[in-house]
């Protein structure tokens, strides 16, 4: 089997975010942009493989500051509806990993007592009980709704 060098991809793409840079661009890496076929819905996904930040002050998960303002502001000029999905490392016992999803504009306006910042201002942090929830089973390689 090929081995497929990647490197090549990543060092034009290096290139041109020092071009965007220069030039005053503004950009972001976007992890999945989707379409539904028959709503015509643009969807902007921003995924994570992370383990839960755990309280105080509650069970959470988030982004940096910066990835959810650009994908916001992306979403504004562009009408993709803006989605972070989390899909935490750890196995349960059923083999599975859970998954949490929802709309960031949704998750961003939340009341302050649903979200907060952490000290370090490095990121913010969304209530747990605040995603759709999804497992991940890992033997059948699918994901299970929860809802």
């Amino acid at each position: 089997m090929d081995v497929i060098d990647i490197s090549k991809g990543f060092e034009g793409e290096k290139i041109i975010r020092q071009w965007l840079k220069i030039n005053g661009h503004s950009f972001g890496q976007l992890d999945i942009v989707s379409i539904d076929e028959v709503t015509n819905t643009v969807y902007l996904w921003e995924v994570k493989h992370q383990e839960r930040f755990k309280a105080p002050p509650f069970d959470g998960h988030g982004l940096p500051p910066w990835q959810i303002d650009f994908r916001l502001k992306l979403s504004k000029m562009t009408n993709m509806i803006p989605i972070l999905a989390v899909i935490e490392p750890n196995i349960d016992a059923t083999g599975c990993k859970q998954i949490f999803i929802q709309r960031l504009d949704f998750l961003y306006n939340l009341p302050n007592e649903k979200k907060f910042t952490t000290k370090n201002k490095n990121r913010i942090v969304f209530h747990i009980d605040e995603f759709k929830k999804y497992k991940y089973d890992i033997g059948l390689n699918q994901i299970i709704s929860t809802q």
